[in-house]
């Protein structure tokens, strides 16, 4: 866990030090532990709250330096795979950015497929003049870059790029058109800002100072391949159940860890995990945190949270949501480094202090739903074979369960479905933003799977999963937790799309058989409940009068909302009720561009 940089003058001027350490200034409110190198033109740098950081140097005459954000998972595989392809041995003491200077000496720019964790890197090597950086396969740890006149700056942190004296405060129009139309950027390689791009997951930034070329490529697909087919029914579950194990265990290895647990069958089942893989010391390294809303009645997340930290004998804590606000404490620490619906990053922000007094990393269920969602049946006509298909449904059905046959989604790929687009966006967007051609962009490149489980896939790769790794990063909420993710581990995830999707995806079968006997049955069995508190705080905190008047007092607006028909569209407080996602992601801009703005972001107009 930590924040690194990569600064090159590709003028070859000589690159002044203290500039570097003003941009990991950015990083965080707290003093970190901060190592520079720095030659010629070329800086890296790193930052953190551990003690023993340092830029890795290595490679032929320690001409390789490397710094790296994150965690390498499956080191015994790697190891392995190093000492077989350079000869040596005594690699499996390095630390992780050590490992990456081995793995590049070994393997070149390919390195980065061949290392399995959630990283982001900046590697050196001074001997051929080039700079290599690389993002995670499901791109959990973020990763940006600038290219502004003779400046070249990569970072884990958008706040350290954006504090480069060369990079303006100028939005993209398209990624706000983008948020105002999903809620978020749909472009993987693009931020809200004009100046700065994001390394898509699974991919490489390579620079080469020699020839000043700058390219951006991948080097990871998820391709899972054919529908497995055992004769064995245990053999899936059993596979699942190695695999889930592996993935928990490479993200608990770090000592006391907390999880965040509400009750759930994937955060439960990610817990049981834990706890048995720490065994008699999981009653004081293991700690829950579940975020529960009091005050409603449907809310039963206290309950089965509470009967699964019991049974596993762990502590848990509550923090009731209840009494959060859209927006509260933006203005302060609880800004999103970019325009954002999460409007409640106040909860997300107490629970990591809460964990942070636990321990340093944070465990998540998250990525379970997506991961099993299963296909329909329609969708699998003429992607899976017909006897197949019927032994599978067959088998769902003995086991009462109804597979979906989604007639409706299979005449809305041959038809289409007519999508409104707000009519409110401003005069100066539209003229760069083509909204109905967008919405027709971003389902054509969806319907462009055309595997058994594409709802699946499509649903693990959503760029909203990348902007949700990146708002609780803590480069961005400045807490020294991390957040980990067993479901979006490569291993897991590429067998789990290869599962067939009657009876295994249907409620989570698979996940369910895996827990049987080790979750309380009531939690094992229990449904998936809709989320019953109010994502937008008290409604009437937030009335259409209060954001009317934010968006006509907040100026830069105008440029991507026409407010007069804003207005005109907005019937009473429905935009409150009725859950309008453009409407949100307006007023969620309008708060932002204000706090932005009072955060003392770096000058320019927008």
């Amino acid at each position: 866990m930590a924040a690194i940089a990569a600064l090159i003058n590709t003028n070859e001027a000589p690159l002044d030090a203290s500039l570097v350490q003003a941009i990991m200034s950015a990083s965080t409110c707290q003093p970190l532990n901060t190592r520079l190198r720095v030659e010629g033109c070329v800086g890296l740098a790193i930052a953190s709250h551990a003690p023993d950081i340092d830029v890795a140097v290595g490679g032929p005459a320690a001409s390789v330096w490397a710094v790296l954000d994150g965690r390498l998972d499956d080191r015994e595989r790697l190891v392995a795979d190093l000492a077989r392809a350079d000869g040596q041995s005594g690699v499996g003491q390095l630390s992780d950015s050590a490992l990456l200077v081995r793995a590049y000496s070994a393997w070149g720019d390919d390195c980065a497929a061949r290392l399995i964790g959630d990283f982001s890197c900046c590697l050196w090597d001074a001997a051929n003049r080039r700079l290599l950086c690389a993002r995670d396969h499901f791109g959990v740890k973020p990763l940006y870059y600038a290219r502004v006149g003779s400046a070249l700056v990569v970072s884990s942190v958008l706040r350290c790029v954006r504090q480069h004296p060369a990079i303006s405060r100028n939005l993209r129009h398209e990624a706000i058109g983008d948020f105002l139309l999903f809620g978020v950027c749909a472009e993987p390689s693009q931020t809200a800002f004009l100046d700065v791009a994001r390394v898509p997951p699974a991919h490489r930034l390579v620079y080469s100072l020699q020839r000043d070329d700058l390219r951006v490529s991948r080097y990871w697909t998820l391709e899972p391949g054919e529908l497995l087919r055992y004769s064995d029914p245990r053999d899936y579950v059993d596979q699942f159940s190695d695999l889930f194990r592996l993935a928990v265990a490479d993200r608990v290895h770090t000592g006391a860890v907390g999880v965040l647990m509400s009750g759930g069958l994937d955060s439960s089942s990610v817990a049981t995990c834990a706890a048995e893989i720490m065994g008699g010391a999981a009653a004081n390294c293991l700690h829950a945190f579940t975020v529960v809303y009091d005050t409603h009645d449907k809310d039963e997340e206290r309950h089965y949270s509470s009967l699964v930290a019991e049974t596993l004998g762990i502590p848990i804590s509550h923090v009731p949501a209840d009494r959060y606000l859209p927006f509260e404490r933006w203005e302060g620490d609880g800004l999103p480094p970019e325009p954002s619906l999460e409007a409640l990053t106040a909860i997300m922000f107490d629970v990591l202090d809460l964990a942070a007094r636990h321990g340093s990393a944070l465990l998540t269920g998250d990525g379970g739903d997506p991961l099993l969602l299963p296909a329909s049946v329609s969708d699998q006509i003429g992607r899976v074979p017909a006897s197949a298909l019927v032994t599978d449904i067959v088998r769902a059905w003995r086991l009462g369960m109804r597979p979906p046959f989604g007639i409706r989604s299979r005449l809305v790929d041959w038809f289409g479905e007519s999508e409104e687009v707000p009519g409110w966006l401003g005069s100066d967007l539209v003229k760069v933003f083509d909204a109905r051609g967008r919405r027709h962009e971003i389902q054509n490149n969806r319907n462009a799977d055309r595997t058994a489980r594409r709802a699946a896939r499509n649903e693990v790769t959503d760029p909203w999963w990348t902007s949700t790794f990146e708002s609780f990063d803590p480069g961005v909420a400045r807490r020294p937790v991390e957040l980990r993710y067993p479901f979006f581990d490569v291993r897991l995830a590429s067998f789990v799309l290869r599962l067939p999707s009657f009876p295994w995806c249907l409620n989570k079968h698979v996940l369910r058989e895996a827990a049987r006997g080790r979750l309380p049955e009531a939690v094992r069995v229990r449904s998936k409940t809709p989320f019953v508190g109010n994502s937008w705080g008290a409604a009437g905190q937030w009335s259409s009068h209060r954001a009317l008047d934010l968006l006509e007092t907040t100026s830069e607006m105008e440029t991507f909302v026409d407010v007069g028909k804003f207005r005109a569209m907005v019937n009473g407080d429905s935009l409150l009720t009725n859950e309008t996602l453009s409407a949100w992601a307006a007023i969620s801009l309008a708060m932002w561009l204000r706090c932005d703005a009072l955060a003392g972001a770096p000058s320019g107009t927008v």
